[in-house]
């Protein structure tokens, strides 16, 4: 089902590279441990445990946004959450996603602080979709260390890359405000685009107006749609599947390289690797194949597939303040 063991091996390489890279350095010079800067995200940005065995892996800490199905609430960790969403999902049982309390945030900035870094980047799920963001802010007001707060716009793995590109660059004594930089830059051009089998699950969790819904329902549609500055944004209306993936493979294939590609779906995923082959010649990186988590998919439905265009950035233009 998940393709990433390629993907992860280009990272660990990556991360060696810009160890080597960095500006301004001629070697790599560890900081101290109270220079440090811990990354923060949520189990929206699709990144697999995996990521925890790059090199700079254990700066990385994923907060869960849980799932309530039924009167049960699930966490993204819940070993049996996958398979009792995909048969709620099938069945119609009532779906609602929320977001970590404040909290849990505060919980895991003091847990963060007692292990001696000096500051925190905390990167989040789109606002537009979610209260994740507010929330961290909240406990950002109360935490022993500084902590940065920033709302992606995003979701998925285009959240993901930008995690990623700033978690290689930690331990390189580069500064948070250099770090959020980072983030700030690939939220602002990463892309997100998908497609799902209808428009009712999107309409159920409010994400999509009524009148939307409806229509789709009454055109038959297979949606394919955007995140746009953090909001859903339908692109195009056509009638089958086929016409729908070669439309957002399309989008994808047409961004100017160097560019990373990835591929996200619930449920088809033989489809989804089948993607995933078509895109790789355009990718600077192997295409991972992952699972949608479960917030984004208790929304987009059974069926949905998705590719994230993440463009690789020049940061060494941005020097090492």
């Amino acid at each position: 089902m998940t393709e990433i063991a390629p993907w992860i091996a280009r990272l660990t390489v990556r991360s060696r590279e810009v160890r080597s890279e960095a500006v301004g350095w001629a070697r790599y010079i560890k900081p101290q441990r109270r220079d440090r800067v811990a990354i923060v995200t949520d189990t929206s940005a699709a990144l697999p445990d995996a990521v925890y065995k790059l090199p700079n892996g254990s700066d990385l800490f994923i907060i869960p946004i849980p799932v309530m199905i039924g009167d049960q609430i699930y966490n993204e960790e819940d070993d049996t959450l996958h398979h009792d969403l995909s048969i709620a999902l099938a069945s119609g049982t009532a779906l609602r996603t929320s977001r970590p309390s404040p909290g849990q945030f505060s919980a895991l900035y003091k847990y963060i602080a007692e292990q001696g870094y000096g500051h925190i980047l905390s990167i989040h799920l789109s606002s537009k979709l979610s209260g994740t963001t507010d929330a961290a802010r909240v406990a950002a007001q109360t935490s022993s260390i500084p902590v940065t707060v920033l709302d992606s716009h995003s979701a998925g793995l285009s959240l993901g890359n930008a995690v990623l590109d700033v978690l290689i660059r930690t331990r390189l004594g580069l500064s948070p405000q250099y770090l959020a930089s980072v983030a700030t830059r690939q939220t602002q051009v990463g892309q997100t685009i998908f497609t799902v089998p209808n428009l009712e699950t999107l309409r159920k969790g409010g994400r999509i107006s009524a009148l939307a819904g409806i229509l789709g329902q009454l055109l038959q549609v297979r949606p394919v749609m955007q995140l746009n500055d953090g909001a859903i944004e339908l692109l195009d209306r056509p009638r089958s599947e086929a016409k729908a993936l070669s439309i957002i493979t399309d989008i994808a294939t047409s961004v100017p390289p160097p560019v990373r590609l990835s591929v996200q779906s619930y449920g088809d995923y033989d489809m989804a690797h089948q993607i995933a082959g078509e895109l790789q010649e355009h990718s600077s990186m192997p295409v991972p194949v992952v699972r949608l988590p479960a917030v984004l998919a208790a929304h987009l439905g059974l069926g949905a597939l998705g590719i994230s265009i993440s463009p690789d950035l020049d940061y060494a233009s941005y020097g090492t303040a």
